[in-house]
């Protein structure tokens, strides 16, 4: 558990944060971080935290950007209770925990929570390897504090013997800047459809999430890359002369 985290993302109500920090205490997960929080009310979020998660509370980061606040990760997980054809949500918290937890051996994984209204936005499940769900009743809407609860329960809980070691995966800091090349290389062959260019992007990011890259393999799919593109541009140049 001290491999993960839970990143809140534009939490509304401090009452939350301070509740996610006593659900870190109580599974031992040390790293709380806040994106863009709407209310830092000090004595609300302490009192929520209780004297179990003040420690938590007190080392927490607060970052106004997604990307830079997940930049140490190796591996992210989105969450969310909205379903449908976009959301590319093919597992529940269940499911995905006995892959999550040997990843997490060797890996830093980040845990995603959207604010109490909306959740997690498309823009923000685009940084997401994987995005699970808690199974409810339809009628049913957990607040965020709980869905924290639950996915960590779910973490901390789960036995499992690992006989061979996972390759350390890269991190985010290392995966963006090989998706703007393969997004620009993709564009450059007229491969992305201009109509939603975001949702075919994360489509391609999803099933090279899937692959669990790691460092090299991410310098090599930048290379051939950047390769592709210097030629491309070399024989634009020649056709023009």
């Amino acid at each position: 558990m001290e491999n993960i985290a839970v990143v809140l993302v534009e939490t509304l109500y401090p009452e939350n944060i301070g509740s996610a920090a006593r659900a870190c205490a109580n599974f031992g997960v040390r790293d709380l971080i806040l994106v863009r929080p709407k209310n830092l009310d000090q004595e609300k979020m302490r009192a929520m935290a209780t004297k179990s998660g003040l420690p938590v509370l007190e080392n927490m980061k607060i970052f106004e950007n997604l990307e830079e606040a997940l930049a140490p990760f190796n591996y992210i997980v989105g969450t969310t209770g909205r379903l449908g054809r976009q959301r590319k949500v093919f597992e529940t918290i269940k499911e995905a925990t006995p892959e999550l937890v040997k990843l997490s051996l060797e890996n830093k994984i980040a845990v995603l929570f959207g604010n109490e209204r909306w959740g997690l936005t498309n823009e923000d499940l685009y940084f997401c390897h994987k995005v699970v769900t808690i199974p409810t009743t339809q009628a049913a809407s957990l607040n965020v504090a709980q869905a924290v609860v639950i996915i960590l329960y779910e973490l901390f809980n789960y036995e499992i013997e690992v006989s061979l070691k996972k390759p350390k995966l890269a991190t985010s800091a290392e995966l963006e800047p090989m998706y703007r090349i393969l997004k620009e290389t993709l564009e450059t062959i007229d491969y992305v459809p201009h109509d939603n260019v975001t949702l075919w992007m994360t489509t391609i990011r999803r099933f090279l999430s899937r692959l669990e890259l790691t460092s090299q393999e991410v310098r090599i799919i930048q290379g051939f890359c950047r390769n592709l593109l210097w030629h491309l541009q070399k024989k634009d140049k020649t056709s023009n002369n």
